[in-house]
């Protein structure tokens, strides 16, 4: 079962580094005569806005840089292959698979990221820890193409300002489901998490 989870979660990862670097984390393509950005409205994103309270987290996660667009997939896939291999080892139970972006264009620093239900005493190789502090979010949940995923931070902006609230700690995204197994590209589903102070 690990296995196959792994197995759908990695495949979910490639497309969705390759498709959100192309797309510069933006729904928009480029009109080459105008040479301006417009909204592409072939698929319509839905995105709705929920404020929770989270538990602790516990974390395994490897941070890394990618130098090129064409080099995030090999990124994800070998970050994402000795966590998974680390999780299998030491019988842990992945949660959530995430991820940090910490830049919007090349080069992207990012931290891959495993929730498990506990922590080793003991990591190996470039595997760090950290516990995300449970408390007050604002999770955008999305259903749509990852090459719109701007909308649903667009949303997290508005709804800060609109209620006159501030961000913690970077946001994260969590990956729900797979989208070579969708049919439909508008049932793909992502989280984006954005802790509140």
């Amino acid at each position: 079962m690990l296995f196959l989870f792994v197995g759908i979660v990695f495949c979910s990862t490639l497309f969705v580094f390759t498709d959100v670097a192309k797309q510069d984390r933006i729904a928009t393509y480029t009109n080459s005569k105008a040479g301006r950005a417009i909204p592409d409205t072939s698929i319509r994103v839905k995105v709705q806005l929920e404020k929770t309270i989270t538990k602790d987290m516990l974390v395994l996660f490897i941070v890394d840089t990618a130098t090129t667009t064409e080099s995030i997939k090999d990124v994800f896939g070998k970050d994402y292959g000795e966590l998974t291999q680390y999780i299998q080892l030491n019988k842990l139970q992945p949660q959530k698979f995430m991820a940090w972006y910490y830049s919007s264009q090349p080069p992207w620093p990012i931290d891959v990221a495993v929730e498990t239900n506990k922590i080793p005493s003991q990591l190996t190789g470039r595997i760090q820890t950290r516990t995300l502090e449970g408390g007050e979010v604002l999770i955008a949940h999305m259903w749509g193409p990852y090459d719109q995923a701007g909308r649903a931070y667009t949303e997290i902006e508005n709804w800060l300002k609109e209620n006159n609230r501030k961000a913690k700690a970077n946001r994260f995204e969590v990956y729900l489901n797979d989208p070579s197994m969708v049919t439909d590209p508008s049932q793909i589903r992502t989280d984006i998490y954005q802790p509140l102070e």
